[in-house]
């Protein structure tokens, strides 16, 4: 997928926000914000999202002088959905259908992202998602695709929602899986840090993308992570990053989401604010 001039404005207003957050003093926010549009002036939009991104992230870094500007903001959101995670557990646990109701809590985990210029309540997500219909459903295919499966590739997303991707892992009897993650600090995206703290470790092997785009980019990809996904029996992806740098593979892939912007939108079939379980290609 590639850029396209939509992204822009939404571009701003996610750098506005970090900047309202306080990462920076008042009197130094409009060279950081001029530094982006001078940036955004002269990119390559024949580019996908996230290879936008970590150009854009990179220089973000740069200008605040912080490796990890949302260091703080990951830690509290693993923090807070971990002080949650007894509550999901039990939620799947006395579910009639175990299997959905930690897929669904997983999805409307894809909430917690400060790159959509729109933000969405968590809780009131998954509220939402357990009761909703899909838009798109593909979940009987996935379900069945794994019950066959010996590898199981899992393309995280963000902090916090990593927490119940572990709870949707748990639910899935596959001899061996892998967790793909960033490979360095990029917005809210989980790292191998990231999840070691909410033990993903101790139920799969925790690689990285083998780079920091927001978003798993195959072109960029390592030779390790390309490896895993090709020789995987199911690749479950989560997030729009994640489809924008994967949506062109080939490969049994399923994507698990909830749409985030009208053009996302488009490409998988589904309006902003509903849940996505959809199998590529598309």
């Amino acid at each position: 997928m590639k850029v396209t001039l939509d992204c822009i404005p939404c571009t701003v207003a996610s750098f506005l926000r970090l900047l309202k957050s306080g990462i920076l003093p008042l009197d130094e926010q409009e060279r950081a914000m001029r530094r982006l549009l001078e940036f955004l002036s002269t990119a390559d939009y024949e580019v996908s999202p996230p290879v936008l991104g970590r150009e854009m992230h990179r220089m973000i870094r740069e200008v605040l002088n912080a490796p990890d500007p949302y260091k703080e903001i990951k830690a509290r959101y693993n923090k807070m959905m971990l002080d949650m995670y007894p509550k999901f557990e039990e939620m799947v646990k006395e579910s009639d259908d175990p299997f959905d109701t930690a897929m669904r809590l997983a999805i409307a985990g894809n909430v917690i992202d400060f790159g959509p210029q729109h933000q969405m309540d968590v809780m009131e997500t998954i509220e939402r998602v357990l009761l909703a219909n899909f838009a798109i459903d593909e979940s009987p295919r996935l379900r069945k695709e794994l019950e066959g499966a010996n590898r199981l590739l899992y393309v995280g997303d963000n902090c916090g929602e990593i927490v119940l991707d572990k709870l949707f892992l748990e639910q899935i009897n596959v001899s061996e899986i892998y967790f793909a993650v960033r490979n360095g600090p990029v917005l809210n995206d989980a790292t191998i840090e990231d999840a070691s703290m909410v033990g993903i470790d101790r139920i799969a092997k925790v690689i990285t993308t083998g780079d920091d785009a927001p978003g798993a980019v195959w072109e960029t990809a390592s030779e390790e992570f390309r490896d895993v996904l090709v020789h995987s029996d199911v690749v479950i992806s989560k997030g729009q990053g994640n489809l924008e740098g994967l949506v062109d593979v080939s490969g049994n892939v399923f994507f698990l989401l909830v749409v985030k912007c009208k053009l996302m939108g488009e490409r998988v079939g589904a309006d902003v604010g509903e849940f996505v379980v959809r199998r590529s290609p598309f």
